[in-house]
């Protein structure tokens, strides 16, 4: 095997400390469902080159960091749509924030992940959790389903919130203590509108740049405090004092 190839071993020593959960079978589950698609040899070992390695790679990423479901990233992929740009993104002024604390930070108002409308059990199968941990979430307000005059679908934010319950329910978080984070997304919503209504109204094209520079740096904002509160509340249990 030449140096520009590597085994599906050499492949799982190079990505495992970067994806927990990466296998063996995961890679060639992967394959069989056409995300990708490494060459093989005569004796039939599969030869992965750094493009292949690049994909699976984004892949793993798309699952890890936007919670995406394989039907999802397929489509993507299909339509040759891997990210390439993301570099760019918010250069050109549009929607970037401008302040210092928000530069070189992803924007928080893009989650990153594409359109989706999933059924009941496709977002069940998307998020690991059950039909009913699914129905629980919605009926304690985290998800909503969509009507669009046909079919109820839910969206890609759906995803997001699903396949983080199913990280709490890991450690026995249930759905309906979860009611607490959404009160303080509302509240928190509610101050952060309140700061941005001004330039909202004003209806041009710059004040919405500017509004939207002041929420990402805001959310930030409200990042970085919340994330210091808590290591402050939870100092008792942690190493870190």
């Amino acid at each position: 095997m030449s140096a520009q190839h590597r085994s599906i071993g050499q492949v799982l020593d190079l990505l495992k400390n970067e994806f927990a959960d990466i296998s063996i079978s995961k890679i060639r589950f992967l394959e069989s469902q056409g995300l990708i698609d490494p060459e093989r040899n005569q004796s039939g070992y599969r030869k992965f080159t750094d493009t292949d390695i690049s994909r699976l790679r984004w892949i793993l990423e798309q699952q890890r960091d936007h919670f995406l479901p394989l039907k999802v990233i397929k489509e993507r992929i299909d339509h040759e749509d891997l990210g390439e740009d993301e570099g760019n993104r918010g250069s050109s002024g549009e929607g970037a924030a401008s302040g210092s604390r928000s530069s070189g930070r992803p924007n928080p108002l893009d989650s990153g992940a594409v359109s989706v409308a999933l059924t009941l059990d496709e977002l069940a199968s998307a998020s690991g959790l059950s039909r009913s941990k699914v129905m629980d979430l919605q009926k304690f307000g985290l998800i909503e389903p969509i009507d669009d005059g046909a079919l109820s679908h839910y969206d890609a934010e759906a995803v997001i919130v699903a396949k983080v319950a199913a990280g709490f329910l890991d450690h026995g978080v249930e759905p309906r203590h979860l009611r607490a984070y959404k009160s303080a997304a509302e509240r928190e919503a509610g101050l952060l509108e309140q700061r941005i209504m001004p330039m909202v109204m004003q209806r041009t094209d710059r004040s919405r740049r500017q509004s939207q520079d002041a929420l990402v740096e805001l959310i930030n904002l409200g990042s970085e405090l919340r994330l210091s509160l808590l290591r402050c509340a939870l100092s008792n249990h942690t190493k870190s004092r």
